[in-house]
This record gives structure tokens, C-alpha cells and sequence, in this order.
């Protein structure tokens, strides 16, 4: 079967990877994805793909991690030289790798110049913090993939199920134990979350001086829900305007909306 990440050209020159944050979402990785940069290091992490290279890589994403979690999709999964046709112009990853699962820290662990950081935090914490951030053509597969990387997660359950957050705990103390046995402790900075996160406890590891500047503000879900709603309400505003165009009543949107994609998008759409 044909892959979409088949049909991405390799980068003129793939950038050596230097840093891997195995951390999944809800575990500072906003803060760590803006700390990176200022840093100087060429970051990846979901915002980048969905802002700045937008439907291409949402894609790639998306069948990346269907290939990894969907075993009857016929998909197969991506390994190393894919990783390079779609990460290559990037030296640092940041919330993808646990979307991917522990396959993609597999694929640089041989690498002994590529350095990993943890943050780990309460499970339960973890799942609260999933389930309050419920997750044109760029709109749907936002949303779709959203729901494609919650699935994945939560076994296909939905908050509120009996089996939810069970899952979710499971497949992030699974995923943690995973990350720590990989990786050699002499290239892990591993940090609990809930002892802080701060400049001093990533510089010295990756041996660069601390910056002057503070480090990046600790409300990462506000800043997320603001960066998805700056980038979702004109999609969001355009489909509405499309479907008015055909007559359809402003209930008719809202049901359609929360039928769709979900509670956050009819919250979305009645802010409009």
C-alpha cells in the first residue's frame, strides 16, 4: 500500500537529531517545545505541524501513528528512514515521539550523540489533564487527528466511559516504564513534573549555557487552547459562512458541529 510518507521527497540535507523530549502532551511539553527553540535548536512538536507545515504533515501524522497503533489497517509502520523524510529538516522532537510510542525513540536509541529528556507527572493528574483538553480540509483532519491520537490512548474509549481512564492510565505507565528501559541512563535527563521544570534542570545536562531570559510560562493549557483557537477560528468562522451559504439553520451548525468534532467545537463555534 501506498504511503503518503512515500511520496515525500527527502530533504536536501537531514539535520543530525540531537535532542529527543519522549514526554507525551500534558507533561510540560509546550513550555519544553518554546524552551528548545530558545535554545537554538530546529523543534518539532505537534504546534509546528499543524501551524507552520499544516494538511502535508497532518497527514504524515496521522498515518504514522494509524501504521502504529492499527494493525488491521494494512499500513506499515514507519521506521527510521521515514522518520528522516519527514523530520529531517528538525534536530529536536518534542510530544511526537509519544505519539508515535516507544518505536520512534527505538529508532535514534543506537544513535549515542542523540540525547533524551522525561518529564513524568501523577498518572492520574495525566488523565485529568486528557480528558479537560478534549481534543477546508485542514480543519477536518485537525480534528480528526485529535481524535485519531485520543483513541490511541484511551483504547477507544471516551472520557466518561468505564474503562477511560483506566486506559489512559495504562497507556501512560506503560509508555513511561517503556521510555526508561530504551534508553541508556547516561543519555536520559528524566524529571518528575511535579519537582519542577526549569532551565537548571535541562541546561547542564545538554551542556549550554543557562539563558538570561526567563523560562517559558508554566500555564500550558491556556496557552495551548489560545494558540488552537487563533488557529482555528477562522477555519471554523469559514465553514460556518459555507454552510449559511446553503440555508443551513444556525441550530442546524451547532448540532452539526457537536455531532462532528466534538464538545470543544460547538463551545468554539458559539464564541464566534
Amino acid at each position: 500500500m501506498s504511503r503518503k510518507v512515500d511520496q515525500m521527497p527527502m530533504p536536501a540535507e537531514v539535520l543530525p537529531m540531537k535532542i529527543i523530549v519522549a514526554s507525551p502532551s500534558r507533561s510540560g511539553t509546550l513550555g519544553l517545545y518554546q524552551a528548545m527553540r530558545i535554545l537554538g535548536y530546529k523543534t518539532y512538536h505537534f504546534y509546528e505541524c499543524i501551524t507552520v507545515h499544516g494538511l502535508p504533515h497532518m497527514e504524515i501524522c496521522s498515518e504514522a501513528i494509524t501504521a502504529q497503533y492499527n494493525r488491521l489497517s494494512g499500513v506499515k509502520k514507519y521506521d527510521r528512514a521515514d522518520y528522516d523524510k519527514w523530520l529531517g529538516d528538525y534536530d529536536c522532537l518534542v510530544e511526537i515521539p509519544s505519539m508515535m510510542g516507544p518505536d520512534l525513540i527505538e529508532a535514534y536509541v543506537d544513535d549515542p550523540d542523540v540525547k533524551f529528556i522525561l518529564t513524568e507527572r501523577n498518572p492520574d493528574k495525566w488523565v485529568t489533564s486528557v480528558n479537560n483538553t478534549y481534543f477546508d480540509a485542514t480543519l477536518y483532519r485537525f480534528l480528526a487527528m485529535n481524535e485519531l491520537v485520543y483513541r490511541a490512548m484511551s483504547g477507544c474509549t471516551r472520557p466518561g466511559d468505564a474503562e477511560n481512564a483506566q486506559n489512559l492510565r495504562k497507556h501512560y505507565t506503560d509508555y513511561i516504564k517503556r521510555v526508561k528501559e530504551i534508553i541508556p541512563a547516561d543519555r536520559l535527563c528524566y524529571i518528575r513534573l511535579e519537582d519542577g521544570l526549569d532551565w537548571e534542570n535541562i541546561c547542564p545536562f545538554l551542556g549550554v549555557p543557562i539563558p538570561e531570559e526567563a523560562y517559558p510560562g508554566r500555564n500550558e493549557p491556556e496557552k495551548f487552547q489560545k494558540l488552537v483557537q487563533e488557529f482555528l477560528q477562522p477555519k471554523m468562522m469559514a465553514a460556518v459562512m459555507r454552510l449559511s451559504a446553503v440555508a443551513v439553520p444556525a441550530i442546524g451548525i451547532l448540532g452539526w458541529a457537536a455531532v462532528k468534532y466534538g464538545p470543544s467545537a460547538l463551545a468554539e463555534l458559539k464564541r464566534l
